[in-house]
């Protein structure tokens, strides 16, 4: 079958049947991602995040692709490109298979163009320095490099890592996704410099932050980022905020804050506004502390998404009522879509519906500011809003487990739920579905129905996939037994059959 179709038709088959062509789409998953439920082994339902679902798409196009190489000589020769253009690892001791498979094989990371390394557990039969060497080595040889992400902290590897991505693909690296402590601000700062074509850059800053941070030479660097239109940081990232109020970020569009769990020494945001807000279109602030939300859209008029806090004490809320609000001064013209974090206490759920019988006086405080800011969310002083969406996944999963809000907050949903409809605006959670549609098992009804169309999509999608690996499965019942190349047989090596 191999010798009746040329390669180019086959490279095209191959593009298609391995659905990565996203993984290489420059943006990440923010806030207004959305999540989407799946059961447990144990039979519960539970939510898996953007990002899982984005690491669930790399392991199964990974299976596919190593069904392609195994199948025949042909395959294998054509399956380099698609093996190798991304490299997914969810186990440091296949970082060391891959870099000496490419140390063999100088070519191989040609193809490259994104390295994604998830968090793994602690020990895996490797150190923090092969790990750190092995992934040097495997920047190297990938000068087309240009998504790089590392979910696990950078601690003592900033430096060498840094270096190796500065020194080989400094021009064309788009993507940016690490975590660093607060104290390799300065080796951060010098790294950025070096990199100039970023497009999307999202930074974790881990531990404590000290009093003072020497900066050093880093402290009158006034970068310029060209090229970078998102921008996302998380954690204690008040010293880098303050120090990039002075830089030059003509494209910035993107700005996501979130402050996790800490509530003091916050940055000064609305100077950082001043001097990059005029043209963002995407705000998203999980924050805890209060924060000046009239002054920040009064600074940032392009807006179209914007994200906050309706838990935030507004200026005098002890002496409105719903109808009035002090979020805007004046309609803010271009915002479409607001979505709201936290709000754990609203509808009595989980970790609320405890802390309620503890200090009830508190809750009810809470409750009461996220009514005021979430009547201000209105068309008239959001004339083309058109979605209110929920992104705590907290707080959906505690809706689900509750089978919908307590019977003391079932007025302040349906109050919600008024205002929405009276305004003409969707109210949804993170799932992107309206806000109280949860999830229910097939036996439970009409949802088999709608389980059925939902997933007809996807099997007609699929059907030509299906189709290609049965004729992969065919094939290799009668191929040669040298067909898997000894590189592969290096990643599998260890009792593991996956990159991954």
């Amino acid at each position: 079958m191999t010798s009746l179709l040329p390669d180019e038709l086959w490279l095209d088959i191959f593009d298609l049947a391995v659905e990565d062509a996203d993984l290489f789409d420059y943006s990440l998953p923010t806030a207004l991602s959305e999540a989407s439920w799946f059961k447990t082994l144990y039979g519960d339902w539970s939510l898996r995040t953007a990002q899982e679902g984005v690491n669930n798409n790399q392991r199964r196009s990974y299976a596919t692709k190593k069904a392609i190489m195994s199948t025949c000589r042909t395959w294998r020769r054509l399956g380099y490109e698609f093996f190798y253009r991304f490299l997914f690892f969810s186990n440091p001791r296949n970082l060391q298979r891959a870099c000496a498979m490419m140390d063999r094989d100088k070519d191989l990371g040609w193809w490259t163009k994104r390295i994604h390394i998830t968090r793994y557990f602690a020990g895996g039969g490797t150190t923090m320095e092969t790990t750190q060497n092995s992934l040097v080595s495997i920047i190297r040889h990938c000068p087309n490099l240009q998504i790089f992400i590392v979910n696990w902290p950078l601690s003592n590897t900033l430096q060498a890592i840094g270096d190796a991505l500065c020194t080989f693909c400094p021009r064309t690296l788009r993507v940016l996704h690490i975590n660093v402590p607060t104290t390799s601000l300065p080796k951060l700062i010098f790294m950025l410099e070096y990199l100039p074509k970023l497009v999307t850059a999202h930074i974790e800053f881990d531990g404590t932050p000290p009093e003072h941070i020497n900066l050093g030479a880093a402290a009158d660097l006034a970068l310029t980022l060209p090229s970078l239109r998102h921008l996302s940081l998380r954690g204690p990232f008040q010293d880098f905020l303050e120090e990039a109020i002075g830089w030059n970020m003509p494209s910035l569009r993107a700005l996501c804050l979130d402050f996790v769990n800490h509530r003091d020494d916050f940055p000064d945001l609305i100077e950082f506004l001043k001097m990059h807000g005029a043209e963002l279109t995407h705000l998203d602030l999980n924050i805890i502390p209060t924060l000046d939300v009239p002054t920040i859209l009064d600074l940032c008029p392009l807006l179209v998404t914007f994200t906050f806090n309706p838990d935030w004490r507004i200026p005098d809320w002890e002496h409105r009522s719903y109808s009035q609000s002090s979020v805007v001064r004046r309609p803010h013209a271009n915002i479409t879509t607001i979505g709201l974090h936290h709000l754990l206490y609203a509808f009595g759920v989980g970790y609320a519906a405890t802390y309620d019988k503890v200090d009830p006086f508190a809750t009810q405080m809470i409750r009461r500011r996220n009514d005021i800011n979430f009547a201000a969310l209105n068309r008239r002083n959001f004339p083309r809003l058109e979605r209110i969406r929920v992104l705590n996944t907290t707080l959906l999963s505690d809706l689900e487990a509750n089978n919908g809000p307590s019977q003391q907050c079932y007025e302040r949903w349906e109050r919600w739920w008024r205002q929405c409809q009276k305004e003409g605006v969707r109210l949804e959670d993170c799932t992107g579905e309206t806000l109280g549609t949860l999830p229910m098992d097939p036996e439970d009804g009409d949802e088999d129905t709608e389980s059925v169309v939902d997933e007809g999509g996807t099997q007609q999608h699929l059907s030509s996939l299906r189709e290609l690996l049965m004729e992969c499965r065919k094939m290799n019942a009668q191929r040669e037994m040298d067909v898997t190349p000894p590189a592969l047989w290096m990643i599998y090596a260890g009792g593991s059959s996956r990159l991954s």
